[in-house]
């Protein structure tokens, strides 16, 4: 009987990385805890900067393990390799955005927003390849759901934000509308094997770029955004990485 890679050094190398990215997390927000100041605007003060020094080369390690346990996980398995590719972009192209939020200001900010966007994008590009590729959808009722609540929370999320944001109206409503797209993928496949890390994954990203707007476009500082901002984020990564993994193992053991 013909079988593909073993899943076990796999297992091993996931239980090292998440020791590591556990590791880089801790440093992120002990950093953020002892030298860190949230302002409006969400502008954020160091001191003494050494702490921002900390916790910005924590912050740029999280997608590259992240990326490293993804292709490890899937690695000699010729028939994901679209998936894989496809996630690869995904998440280098939030990591260009992860880099570009470290700076301050408007272009430092929208820089930010066009990577992420673009790595959205992607994203909805993986889960295009899935569904293309024989991954079960789920009923027309839920699809049906999926894509109403899609438009009701991107919909939401615009008219509030549209005025406070400014010149940056029209980005943010595309981008809310496009996160939200990606939410909708995850709500829309069918039961099964990593499918629900893929849905908390997609709706915690919702709720971290939501809380993150509010924070720099409000007329306050929410309190304890950044911890907010970075937990949901950090968390809807991992849980991405995670659900796309075991639904690409799946697919794989099914082919056997």
């Amino acid at each position: 009987m013909k079988t593909g890679p073993s899943q076990e050094p796999a297992m091993r190398a996931d239980q090292s990385l998440d020791a590591a990215l556990i590791t880089v997390v801790l440093a992120l927000f002990t950093a953020s805890a002892f030298g860190l100041t949230e302002l409006a605007g969400g502008e954020l003060r160091w001191e003494p900067k050494e702490w921002k020094g900390v916790h910005d080369s924590a912050k740029g390690l999280i997608l590259p393990l992240l990326m490293l346990r993804l292709g490890l996980a899937l690695h000699g398995r010729v028939k994901e390799m679209g998936l894989r590719n496809r996630l690869f972009i995904a998440m280098a192209l939030c990591w260009v955005g992860d880099i570009a939020l470290t700076f301050s200001g408007d272009s430092a900010f929208l820089v930010g927003l066009v990577s992420f966007l673009l790595g959205h994008l992607f994203y909805i590009l993986a889960f295009r390849h899935l569904f293309t590729t024989g991954w079960p959808a789920g009923s027309a009722l839920s699809r049906g759901l999926a894509g109403v609540v899609t438009l009701v929370v991107a919909s939401a999320v615009s008219v509030v934000l549209w005025k406070p944001a400014g010149d940056l109206g029209p980005a943010v409503a595309l981008y809310a509308l496009v996160i939200a797209a990606v939410a909708c993928c995850s709500w829309a496949a069918a039961k099964g094997p990593g499918v629900w890390a893929l849905r908390i994954g997609a709706s915690v990203f919702v709720v971290s770029d939501v809380i993150l707007a509010f924070g720099r476009f409000g007329e306050s500082p929410i309190a304890h955004g950044h911890f907010w901002v970075m937990g949901t984020y950090i968390a809807a990564q991992w849980a991405l990485a995670v659900g796309f993994t075991e639904v690409a193992l799946n697919r794989e053991a099914n082919r056997q």
